[in-house]
């Protein structure tokens, strides 16, 4: 299955590197698949570093789920555990990273980069990149509304309303569904 790249946000993004579709599946759960992910999302990863990042998937997994828990605070509207904060910080702090100004087509955007390359590296960018959206952003992160899948986004849509992950998918699903409805009855 791809990675999939929808949550509008690279912390978003690999929170949702495990999704349900049917059953729970974890898009980095066995080996190469945290590295394939690093270099897909455009973070330094090298191929030299394999083993170290099969050697880190468990720290990358149990930190993708405290993602997932601060992902849900902010949905919700509360408070960020101060320990996953705390986290969040001596990542930061350990492992530097650039911030990189790019063109993204109607203008400029920034994004983070690992100084250096390795899984910690790229844990730090995602750290930073979560650390940057808290503090400018931190409102409209949103799950998306088909009940059976778990992607969740920053709902950059203009008055807020944005519901499905992608309309390709759970957003024609339910219009599909609404459909079907409206002729049976």
């Amino acid at each position: 299955m791809p990675f999939i790249f929808l949550g509008n946000a690279l912390w978003l993004d690999f929170v949702n590197t495990q999704i349900i579709d049917g059953a729970l599946i974890d898009l980095i759960g066995n080996d190469g698949a945290f590295l394939q992910w690093a270099k897909t999302a455009d973070l330094q990863a090298d191929e030299d570093d394999a083993a170290t990042f099969d050697a880190a998937l468990t720290e990358a997994q149990a930190f993708r789920a405290h993602l997932r828990a601060a992902a849900d605070s902010l949905a919700a509207g509360t408070a960020l555990n101060p320990v996953f904060v705390a986290d969040i910080n001596r990542r930061m702090a350990e492992h530097p990273v650039a911030t990189v100004l790019q063109n993204a087509g109607s203008g400029w955007a920034t994004s983070a980069k690992p100084v250096t390359s390795g899984p910690q590296s790229v844990l730090a960018a995602i750290a930073t990149d979560f650390a940057r959206f808290v503090s400018t952003e931190a409102t409209n992160v949103r799950h998306c509304s088909n009940e059976r899948c778990c992607i969740m986004f920053y709902d950059t849509s203009k008055n807020h309303t944005r519901r499905w992950c992608s309309m390709e998918t759970c957003g024609n699903r339910a219009k599909a569904a609404g459909r079907r409805a409206r002729v049976v009855q």
